[in-house]
């Protein structure tokens, strides 16, 4: 299971996806990038980037090592962290960074089913990283350690988008039916539709979860309460275009989004009052690869009410925003992969 599991998850990144145009919205304001001058720092394939101790954690799945660390104070490139490999404390292919606290960012292993846990020893100036847990799970696209002993997840948990699980891994709650647009999409194998409207999952410390999907424009908030998921509000904009792809047979799951529609929610930042989404709008028919550059970023509070929507002079690939700083940090092709930062608009 978990290496049919792998192989669709690929087919669905490279696949166009459905969404509505931002061409009809009013764009709140348009922000000018800065360029962030770091010597020594060569990227190859930004899959995330965070915030950690003082400076930058990105993730690199084309470098020698899975990430590199930049000292913001000093405009320093510190190096690589984090072997590739099988072995303890190794990553293969982490889906996401998720931020866990000032010092922390964890990530969870697709490839190895594994948690990890990246610390910055300041001391040292070095990252150390662990296994907080080995999953078990096959389904599970994204993990993530949440309080005393608990972990909240995204996947394919029986018919649900979304569980809490104790730390022995079983379920506590469940919550969130996959989208389906009508009869004929709800008839759809939920793997097919769990593959089909896949994204990112973001936690607050306080327990607000919000998860936006690449392949259709949805957005899902929840909180977390006394170990129970709680929705509080879905938006809606347009349900994913695709059709399931059987042709590897009835034992494997894969799906083929509509390449003519622009790719949606690419990437994800929260705060305790605010949800700030990284939005595509290309497709690949119009852009090929260049689809999963993002040009604007969508603000909601956890009610679901859109608050702004900013447009980028030079689209992210990822990014994340930090408030206190008021700057928002992301990587950009221009035209190799670049570090660069954006001021975060006052309101």
């Amino acid at each position: 299971m978990n290496r049919i599991f792998i192989s669709c998850c690929l087919l669905v990144l490279l696949a166009g996806c459905g969404s509505s145009s931002t061409e009809t919205e009013i764009v709140s304001q348009t922000l000018q990038h800065e360029t962030i001058k770091i010597p020594d720092l060569l990227l190859g394939s930004p899959g995330g980037i965070q915030k950690m101790g003082d400076g930058l954690l990105i993730m690199d799945y084309k470098s020698d090592s899975m990430f590199h660390y930049v000292n913001l104070k000093q405009k320093k490139y510190v190096g690589q962290f984090g072997a590739k490999g099988q072995g303890p404390d190794e990553f293969i292919h982490p889906t996401s960074l998720q931020p866990y606290d000032d010092k922390t960012v964890c990530g969870y292993d697709v490839m190895k089913q594994e948690i990890k846990m990246m610390e910055w020893d300041s001391l040292n100036n070095r990252m150390k990283s662990s296994t907080v847990k080995k999953w078990t799970d096959a389904w599970s696209f994204d993990v993530i350690p949440y309080g005393q002993d608990q972990f909240v997840g995204n996947g394919c948990f029986n018919d649900s988008m979304f569980a809490i699980f104790d730390n022995q891994g079983v379920p506590v709650d469940r919550a969130g039916e996959y989208p389906y647009k009508d009869e004929n999409e709800r008839k759809i194998s939920v793997f097919n539709r769990a593959l089909a409207y896949q994204g990112t999952i973001r936690v607050t410390p306080k327990g607000r979860l919000a998860f936006a999907t690449m392949c259709a424009k949805m957005l899902f908030l929840y909180e977390i309460r006394d170990r129970h998921l709680v929705r509080n509000k879905v938006v809606i904009d347009r349900y994913a275009d695709y059709k399931p792809d059987y042709s590897g047979g009835q034992a494997s799951y894969s799906v083929v989004h509509n390449g003519k529609l622009p790719v949606c929610y690419r990437d994800l930042s929260v705060t305790e009052s605010r949800i700030y989404a990284l939005y595509s709008g290309r497709s690949f028919k119009d852009y090929g690869l260049a689809e999963w550059e993002c040009g604007y970023i969508y603000v909601y509070d956890w009610a679901g009410n859109r608050l702004a929507l900013y447009q980028l002079d030079l689209p992210l690939l990822c990014f994340c925003v930090d408030e206190q700083s008021g700057i928002i940090y992301g990587i950009a092709n221009n035209p190799e992969p670049t570090l660069v930062c954006f001021p975060l608009p006052q309101s």
